[in-house]
């Protein structure tokens, strides 16, 4: 049916074995490909503000968000629910339920956690007027948060949450991945420019360009793991990082080579800008352009831009994950895993990617809370005079490392997937690609220190250590 193994199988399982018929290759793949966004994406991409207002609080050595319940919320879903009842018989019923066992505890705790206040925001941002301004263009104006989910959204359609669920498994997913991020491009000049206001156009053209500019590491990163991988299936990319044996990580991209991993830290950090994150959020900076691009919104259409913001955030965690820490697969004992029944190896699949991409949401936010904001010009010189160098200098290194290789051996098939070639490195090719490049490091960083000291001209200018 060309809609992917996971669809085909289960589709042909609800068929009972036969050629499946159109409603069920449709409940197949609602499960398989709508399943995965709605049950991980949207619920974390929503908890993610109160996450971030709860790391932020425990940095700044305060409570966060811990006051507001869901007592009201939940007894105005009993309303509606037993809306053919008397209110007293409401309120016993309701009362009865919050003496069932576990129940009090559990809202104790959802107050304490915040999950009450991420209510309230909800109903908040639901019941504000959305305002259009007088002079902004409506037709552009409407469109534009559209757009940023569509951007945010769309490249999940690639990625492999498991070895069955993948919803287009085409053999250039990483291209396709990066290309249609590219939407929200046009959705931050659209909001800029159809705001009608000069901060939020001012914001716009900020945006659009470190955008743009941080697409330029983040593909030099992506070549990077293509040239190693051979290949530009995301799929295949997880295939090519399994190795046999206890300690599965060894197979990992971002340990094969120090300018993988180099590759690897590029890629996060550039990212972080292309989710518009502290230290690179210039674009949006209350302090200067008073929220930028979104200056004008309220209401839902606000909320659709956070929503697309969080869902970038656990993009950028997904890819770097199945491009750099092997994607779904554990880091110990894959292989007794990919001999698992399918719903079990599937299940737990989808537990070890979930925990990288929400581990790598998690130092997104412990960045923004820790760093400072970087000028507007210091954004664009870390691209351009920092992140690509050193992506161009690791890929050729990495060519260098694959010429001296001496040729590709074959690997071993990974679950459903055939077997990928590998570049043959050996022990002693290992450890000499990983020696030289450190040593050559080392002594840079001692040379540098002799000539300019153990702290750097422009620190100390910055710290008055120097006038």
């Amino acid at each position: 049916m060309g809609l992917g193994h996971g669809v085909d199988a289960l589709a042909r399982w609800f068929a009972g074995g036969t050629e499946p018929g159109l409603l069920a290759t449709v409940l197949a793949a609602m499960i398989l490909w709508i399943g995965p966004l709605l049950l991980f994406v949207f619920p974390v991409a929503a908890l993610g503000q109160i996450l971030e207002r709860k790391i932020a609080a425990t940095i700044q050595r305060r409570h966060g968000p811990n006051s507001a319940g869901v007592e009201g919320p939940l007894r105005l879903l009993f309303r509606i629910v037993l809306c053919f009842l008397p209110r007293a018989r409401q309120d016993r019923a309701f009362a009865r339920f919050c003496a069932l066992p576990g129940i009090r505890t559990g809202l104790r705790l959802a107050q304490r956690f915040g999950l009450g206040q991420l209510v309230a925001d909800g109903i908040k941002m639901l019941g504000k007027e959305d305002l259009v301004p007088s002079g902004a263009d409506g037709v552009v104006f409407r469109t534009a948060p559209y757009l940023a989910l569509c951007g945010a959204f769309l490249p999940f359609c690639a990625m492999p949450f498991a070895q069955n669920v993948v919803m287009l498994e085409v053999p250039v997913s990483a291209l396709f991945a990066v290309a249609v991020s590219g939407i929200t491009v046009m959705a931050l000049l659209m909001a800029g420019w159809g705001s009608g206001s000069k901060w939020s156009l001012l914001g716009g053209m900020r945006a659009v360009a470190q955008f743009v500019s941080y697409e330029i590491p983040i593909g030099l990163a992506l070549a990077g793991v293509v040239l190693w991988s051979g290949t530009l299936d995301l799929h295949t990319i997880v295939a090519h990082q399994y190795r046999e044996g206890l300690v599965s990580c060894l197979g990992w991209n971002l340990l094969q080579s120090p300018f993988l991993a180099v590759l690897g830290i590029v890629f996060f950090l550039a990212g972080l800008a292309e989710c518009q994150r502290t230290p690179f959020d210039m674009a949006e900076a209350e302090s200067e352009l008073v929220s930028g691009f979104n200056t004008e919104y309220s209401g839902l259409r606000w909320g659709m831009f956070a929503m697309a913001e969080y869902t970038e955030m656990l993009l950028i965690g997904a890819l770097f994950a199945t491009l750099f820490l092997g994607g779904y697969q554990s880091p110990i004992g894959e292989q007794w895993i990919v001999g698992l029944p399918v719903v079990f190896e599937t299940l737990l699949h989808l537990a070890i990617l979930g925990a990288k991409t929400i581990a790598c949401f998690l130092t997104m936010m412990w960045i923004r809370w820790t760093l400072p904001r970087l000028r507007v010009d210091q954004v664009m010189r870390v691209c351009w005079l920092t992140l690509v160098p050193l992506c161009l200098f690791a890929l050729l290194g990495l060519a260098l490392t694959m010429l001296f290789a001496g040729g590709v051996v074959d690997g071993v098939a990974y679950g459903r997937l055939p077997a990928a070639p590998r570049i043959g490195l050996g022990v002693l090719g290992h450890l000499l690609g990983w020696l030289v490049p450190v040593g050559c490091g080392a002594m840079l960083v001692v040379a540098a220190r002799r000539k300019y000291g153990r702290v750097h001209p422009a620190l100390r200018r910055l710290t008055g250590g120097e006038a």
